[in-house]
């Protein structure tokens, strides 16, 4: 296996997050509709769909933490191989916050299951008369469902097995560059719809997603050695961000012909090939983990950062460094 892929494999774990959901449907049959099943079309064919057993309100909290768990793991991480690919150094901060999604999970699990008759039959009260048999009738215990909502987080570091040769872990480690390329396209895309087009003035709040691009990349720079010009980039544009008010003309103009950029995968990983190796002149920078699920803002509704920002300047042959109080 190549020097540099196992360098990789050492500064990544393997994270696997197992969440489980009930769905809270059950499979409609002929019978429940009064049909005769040798009269309708084979199952191969058509299907009749299914039936709620509950009010979907009442499982939106288990949704809602497995896609807050998802989130947690994207903003310092890619998808790899089922899973997510971490940097070392920040699993520990990451695996703190799962589990407290966890206990969120237990909870609203606990919550659900004391009142799962209630709601059974809440919901069935919803339904008109001639229906509510189609619950009543279901018979899904609560046993059942039990082992249907399910939290489980697995940590593992990988290595090159020494009994056996295979390229197929080299293989997804030379396409993981490629994959964190796709997942910034799609924050990028992201971010220009919902802040920028159609937009006549723009805060800093519209930076909340370029500041995730940056943590996340900073985060994964031993994958690819272009994800430094883009870091660069982004502290060059967040330099230029006034204290307060909104944004002036010129700077939307450079954000959004960025985000343009990243939001095509191929053309920004071109890019990042080419650029110049943007070198930090203060070395290692901690920078706070973005936190997909935390409410802390400001009167702006903003995160507070306080960063030490490389300002790079075409024109200039060595960054500027300067000290200021982000509001993002």
């Amino acid at each position: 296996m190549e020097t540099h892929i196992l360098k990789t494999l050492d500064q990544l774990l393997f994270i696997n997050v197992d969440i489980s959901c009930w769905s809270g449907k059950k499979t409609l049959t002929p019978d429940d509709l009064g049909l005769d099943r040798s009269q309708l079309p084979p199952e191969t064919l058509i299907s009749l769909g299914d039936k709620q057993l509950i009010n979907p309100d009442a499982l939106r909290a288990f949704t809602s933490i497995r896609s807050a768990a998802r989130r947690l793991c994207l903003a310092v991480g890619t998808r790899f191989m089922g899973g997510y690919a971490i940097p070392a150094g920040k699993a520990t901060a990451l695996l703190d916050r799962l589990t407290a999604l966890e206990a969120d999970y237990a909870q609203a699990k606990a919550d659900f299951l004391a009142t799962y008759d209630q709601q059974l039959d809440g919901w069935a009260r919803q339904q008109p008369p001639e229906w509510q048999k189609l619950i009543r009738e279901a018979l899904v215990p609560v046993a059942y469902v039990s082992g249907r909502l399910d939290f489980r987080v697995q940590v593992a570091q990988f290595s090159p097995p020494a009994t056996v040769e295979h390229p197929g872990l080299e293989t997804a480690l030379h396409s993981l560059s490629d994959q964190i390329f796709y997942e910034i396209a799609q924050e990028a895309r992201e971010a220009l719809e919902k802040s920028f087009q159609g937009k006549t003035e723009i805060t800093r709040r519209a930076l909340r997603p370029l500041v995730a691009i940056r943590d996340k990349l900073e985060g994964l720079v031993f994958v690819h050695s272009g994800f430094r010009a883009v870091v660069g980039e982004i502290e060059r544009l967040l330099a230029s961000v006034p204290t307060q008010g909104p944004l002036a003309s010129r700077l939307r103009e450079e954000l959004v012909q960025f985000l343009a950029l990243a939001a095509q995968p191929s053309g920004l990983k071109t890019w990042a090939d080419a650029a110049p190796v943007w070198v930090n002149p203060r070395g290692e920078w901690t920078w706070p983990m973005p936190d997909p699920t935390a409410s802390a803002v400001d009167a702006e509704g903003g995160f507070v950062r306080t960063a030490t920002v490389a300002v790079l300047s075409q024109a200039a042959s060595k960054p500027a460094v300067t000290t200021r109080d982000w509001f993002f």
